[in-house]
This record gives structure tokens, C-alpha cells and sequence, in this order.
């Protein structure tokens, strides 16, 4: 028999009309599996933006980076560049910065003197926000510092000097940050499965010091390292910061997201013009870049982290669902031996049936596909309208900003296309796994057991 393939979808339909309750269940097993993963893309999507945007307000729509190289002598691997000397160094990170679009507005040394001490000139404090209050307010031993907008108890033992709390340190003013923890929300929510890998920058912020360039600031930390020699630790001041060299990085400001993330990656990934790794006489360095600020570049970061993990689950249900599908199709076969002999007896060839039968699954696959949209529509709508004013003020509040932020649950993205070329591949693999079936010996024993 000549099969025509109008002739092939008419049979194949055929199948799905005479198998009603079967042919169901394969669609609605699909679509419960695939319909809550593509649900939570949708919706993944829809956060990343949402909270992006979030993250973003809070800096005025700026990412800065903490960038530069730092001191690993103690590390003897990696494939070292030499260089002359730290500027020539810090030179090539100035240059990087201005091939991703971003501009240097000051630095940040590092001192290791007891608890570490993070000091930034002027410029970068003027750049970050408003102070609370002018410098010039200040008493000749008083030193003005930036503190989070968020301050928890990890922060405060930074406030502390051989024992007892700094009375030098005055706070003059705010840097973006968050919240500790997660933003999620109250109870059990499905969209804390989510929220709850978002993380926060508190736990890590700081006392930032300015220098306003007075002077004070180094007699300021020159007392502290007189304190080491007074107790034996060390000879003089001059051998304490030999021993704890300060280490100096830019702080760069990027105006667009992507550029920030493209240089922040590219450095790590080897794709820049810094190297990785630099030498200078006998001391290896590091290329360091940090999120600052409020912990915005990582958000990509946690956000790859949750695509993977339903990239993970979405490869176990396309697993389960051909193991459910080909049990489901292997019955329907054993069924339908009458009318695969029916077939064979028109004429009809082993490649003419299999391409009925394919041609079957493909049509329950399309079902299946339309219902998973229809399925994570309606999800991703649902826990819109359930949670959009809960989590803009909750997002308010981690991120401390002054205005509700936009709430978005429905995003799109190519993991859609992902999702339906998953379930697509239940229909090759259940036939593959069943091909035996159709075997003109298989079919008379069914015939026979009939």
C-alpha cells in the first residue's frame, strides 16, 4: 500500500480518537510534569527582572566593582605574566575597565591591622550618595565612615579596637546593601523555592573609612599599628605594614548591567586584557573583581544557579515521562495488533507503521505542549495575582528602597523552547524503546493471545 503522509496523520489521529483515556493520560502526564517546570521558567524569568530592577534602583541604576590585584605570593599556581612593577599592573586594569564602558572613580586599600580596614578616598564616597553629615563637622580625631543600610551584628564587631569599641569611628553616612538572608516570604510559598536563592550582601558589609585626604586618616591608622609594637608584636610601625602591606584596588562604576557583567566574568574566564595572574619580582598577584554596593553583579549568578537546578529536574522528568509514555504506548501497541496486521495485510511497510505510530506520538507531544502552556499561564498568573503586592514590599524592604519596585512573575526566555523540545523527545525515544512491538512475530503472538 502507497502511504501517502496525509493518509499517515489521518491513521495516526485515527489512534488518538479510538484511545481516548490512553492517549489522555499520556498528555496529561506530560503536562503535569513539563507544565510546573515551564511555570517556574516563566516565572524565574519574571524575577530575575524584577529583582534586578530592584537591585538596581538601589544604586541609582549602577554596578560598582571592587577591582585590581591582590597579593597571593603564598599560591604558586597559574600561568603568571611579568611585569615591571604594581602600576604598570594597574594600568592594564584602568585600560580593561574602559574597554567594557565603565570609568574609575576611586580606590579602596585595604589594611590588615587587627580587624581589617577598608578606606576609600573621598571621591568614591561623593560618588556612592549623600553624606549624613559634612566632614568638616567632624573633630580633628574623629574618622568619618560609610556603613550599610543595613547593619547586623557581624557588622558592629568591625567597630572594635583592642577590646573595646572605637571611639574615632563616626558614621557620616550610607552605602546600598541589603538585607541578611533571602528575600523570601511569609509561610509556604511556592515562590520561595526561588526567592530563597537570592542572597543578600549584609553578612558581608562593612565599615567603609573615608579619607578625606587631611592626613588624619593615616594618623589614624598608624596609631592603630603603634598599638602591635606596644605589645611586642612587632619592632616598629615601618614592620608592621611590611608585614601587612596595604593592598590598593580601583572601585569602578559601570552604567549598563551587561557591561558590568561581561567584565566581571571575562576577567575570571581569561577573555580580558588583564591576566589573571601577574608577577612582579618575586610576588604573584591576582586579578580580583568583587560585587560592591549592594551585591548586584551576583544576582546573574544566583539566577545561572536556579536555571541550572530546573535544567537539572526538567532532564529527570523527560526520563519519567518516556518510561511513562513507552509503558502507555507499549499497552496501546499490544492493543492495536489487529490493526497493525490489518496494515501489514494492505500492504503497508515496517517503515510506513512506524511512521503512523510516530506520527501519533508527536500529535499527543503538540497536545501535550499546548496544555503545558496553558498550564504555566495559568500557574505563573495565579501567583501573580497572589503575591505581586506581598513581594514588591518585601523587595522594598531587602533591598531598602524608598519606592514599591515593578513586579513582574512572567518572563520569556529560550529555556521555553528548551522545555517543549523536551517533551518533543518523548515521542522518538518511546518509539525507539518500543520498535520490538511491531515485529511481524510479536504481533501474531498478541493475535494469538487474543
Amino acid at each position: 500500500m502507497g502511504l501517502k503522509l496525509s493518509d499517515a496523520f489521518r491513521l495516526s489521529w485515527s489512534n488518538i480518537a479510538g484511545h481516548k483515556k490512553r492517549s489522555a493520560a499520556i498528555i496529561i502526564t506530560i503536562s503535569i510534569l513539563f507544565g510546573a517546570i515551564m511555570g517556574f521558567n516563566f516565572m524565574l524569568q519574571g524575577l530575575r527582572e524584577t529583582i534586578l530592577d530592584a537591585a538596581l534602583q538601589a544604586n541609582d541604576g549602577k554596578v560598582y566593582l571592587e577591582t585590581g590585584y591582590q597579593n597571593i605570593s603564598s599560591i604558586n599556581e597559574g600561568d603568571f605574566t611579568e611585569l615591571e612593577d604594581l602600576e604598570a599592573a594597574q594600568k592594564i586594569v584602568r585600560d580593561t575597565v574602559a574597554d567594557y564602558h565603565g570609568k574609575i572613580i576611586g580606590e579602596m586599600t585595604t589594611y590588615q591591622l587587627g580587624n581589617t580596614r577598608w578606606v576609600i578616598n573621598q571621591a568614591v564616597a561623593d560618588a556612592v550618595g549623600e553624606l549624613d553629615m559634612s566632614l568638616d563637622e567632624l573633630k580633628p580625631d574623629q574618622i568619618p565612615f560609610l556603613a550599610p543600610e543595613f547593619e547586623d551584628a557581624h557588622f558592629q564587631g568591625y567597630l572594635w579596637n583592642n577590646g573595646k569599641k572605637d571611639e574615632h569611628l563616626v558614621r557620616v553616612g550610607a552605602y546600598p546593601s541589603t538585607e541578611a538572608g533571602s528575600p523570601t516570604l511569609p509561610g509556604f510559598n511556592p515562590l520561595n523555592l526561588l526567592l530563597g536563592m537570592v542572597h543578600g550582601s549584609a553578612t558581608a558589609a562593612q565599615p567603609i573609612i573615608i579619607d578625606d585626604g587631611s592626613g588624619k586618616v593615616v594618623d589614624y591608622l598608624n596609631s592603630i599599628a603603634q598599638t602591635r609594637v606596644e605589645d611586642g608584636t612587632y619592632e616598629d610601625i615601618a614592620q608592621v605594614f611590611k608585614d601587612w602591606p596595604p593592598e590598593m584596588r580601583y572601585i569602578a562604576v559601570f552604567d549598563n548591567y551587561d557591561d558590568a557583567v561581561a567584565y566581571y566574568y571575562d576577567a575570571y574566564g581569561n577573555n580580558s586584557n588583564s591576566p589573571k595572574y601577574v608577577q612582579i619580582d618575586e610576588k604573584k598577584y591576582s586579578i580580583l573583581n568583587m560585587d560592591i554596593f549592594g551585591r548586584v553583579i551576583y544576582i546573574r549568578l544566583d539566577f545561572d544557579n536556579l536555571q541550572f537546578m530546573l535544567t537539572t529536574i526538567e532532564v529527570l522528568f523527560i526520563v519519567i515521562a518516556i518510561l511513562i509514555a513507552t509503558f502507555t504506548f507499549a499497552h496501546l501497541i499490544d492493543q492495536d495488533a489487529a490493526t497493525v496486521a490489518l496494515y501489514r495485510s494492505l500492504g503497508a511497510s515496517t517503515g510506513n507503521i512506524y511512521l503512523i505510530y510516530f506520527l501519533y506520538l508527536v500529535e499527543l507531544c503538540l497536545l501535550a505542549v499546548l496544555s503545558c502552556i496553558v498550564i504555566a499561564f495559568v500557574f505563573s498568573g495565579v501567583m501573580w495575582l497572589c503575591n505581586a503586592g506581598a513581594l514588591a514590599e518585601r523587595l522594598k524592604e531587602y533591598y531598602i528602597l524608598k519606592d514599591l519596585p515593578k513586579v513582574n512573575l512572567f518572563g520569556f526566555n529560550s529555556a521555553f523552547f528548551g522545555v517543549v523540545g523536551s517533551i518533543m523527545l518523548v515521542a522518538p525515544f518511546s518509539l525507539l524503546l518500543t520498535m520490538r512491538r511491531f515485529s511481524a512475530k510479536h504481533i501474531a503472538k498478541k493475535l494469538k493471545e487474543d
